[in-house]
């Protein structure tokens, strides 16, 4: 049976996934993670929701190393996930990518130049941005790039601007990960300020968090490869094998909502009484909310 609910759907719906790490061959990352069988989890799980798509997006550190063949592994998982559920992959580097690999793996392109790209879907238009600074751990954009940016958003889309950042714009909790944060937040909260970006995706932190810039709302992405234990001591950075997550974002027309869900399958049960749900299917969708919300 299927509930249209009492609010219109969303217009557009993103997975957003973060942080894959990938290594070529059979080694575990960190000597724990096997990130290949991640990824695999993670894109299963996507294709097992029922959600229809319309962007997969992955906010950086798409590898550990930035080889070519970790970038040629994740086009082998991905590409095949993306077809089936017909809609375009949004990719961004992160400060573990390497830009030249990258660009020659994922774009075909013989450059040491950020893959900034703008994707279109259906009136929703999706901007990642290369926050990754060669040779450098935390992150930032050139004067190009803000150039390019600030032009790019110059006109507002039909369903306004999804902006993909692997650093994101905002504090986190642990002094370590502070010092390799996102160098410019102010420079980048003016080029955005009166633009139509309705939310920023982001990753780095390894751990599912939410913020705003100025008025934008960031959401943080855990990672698909590794969870940092937030209830760790904050000088600590702790990894930790079982929360791994993704982001489902959903663009309403006037509101962007981000849900986090478990890359694990868990063991599920009904939450409500099926025969509740049976009889609340058969009421006019007018008498449907007073049948649920009142109380017994």
């Amino acid at each position: 049976m299927v509930f249209t609910g009492s609010r219109p759907a969303p217009t557009h719906v993103i997975a957003h996934l973060s942080d894959m790490h990938l290594i070529a061959g059979d080694g575990l990352l960190h000597g724990h993670i096997d990130t290949r069988a991640q990824l695999r989890k993670v894109l299963e799980r996507i294709e097992q929701s029922g959600e229809r798509f319309d962007a997969l997006v992955l906010s950086g550190d798409l590898t550990e190393f930035g080889d070519p063949e970790a970038y040629a592994l994740l086009r082998e998982l991905l590409e095949p996930v993306a077809a089936r559920l017909g809609v375009p992959t949004i990719m961004t580097g992160g400060n573990h990518d390497e830009r030249g690999a990258l660009a020659r793996e994922l774009y075909g392109v013989d450059t040491d130049e950020p893959q900034d790209t703008v994707t279109m879907v259906r009136g929703l238009r999706l901007i990642d941005v290369d926050t990754a600074l060669p040779g450098f751990h935390h992150g930032g954009l050139s004067d190009a790039q803000y150039d390019w940016l600030a032009n790019e958003l110059a006109a507002p889309a039909e369903h306004g601007t999804i902006l993909v950042m692997h650093h994101p714009p905002v504090t986190y909790r642990s002094p370590l990960m502070q010092l390799l944060d996102f160098d410019d937040v102010e420079r980048l909260r003016a080029v955005l300020e009166g633009s139509d970006v309705r939310a920023i995706l982001s990753g780095h932190l390894h751990v599912t968090t939410f913020g705003t810039l100025g008025t934008i709302p960031v959401f943080v992405a855990g990672g698909v490869s590794y969870v940092d234990d937030a209830g760790a001591p904050r000088e600590l950075l702790m990894g930790v094998d079982g929360p791994q997550s993704w982001n489902l974002i959903e663009v309403h027309a006037d509101q962007v909502v981000g849900t986090v869900v478990p890359v694990e399958q868990h063991k599920t049960w009904p939450a409500l009484n099926e025969a509740v749900v049976e009889y609340v299917a058969t009421l006019p969708e007018a008498e449907r909310r007073a049948a649920l919300s009142t109380k017994r």
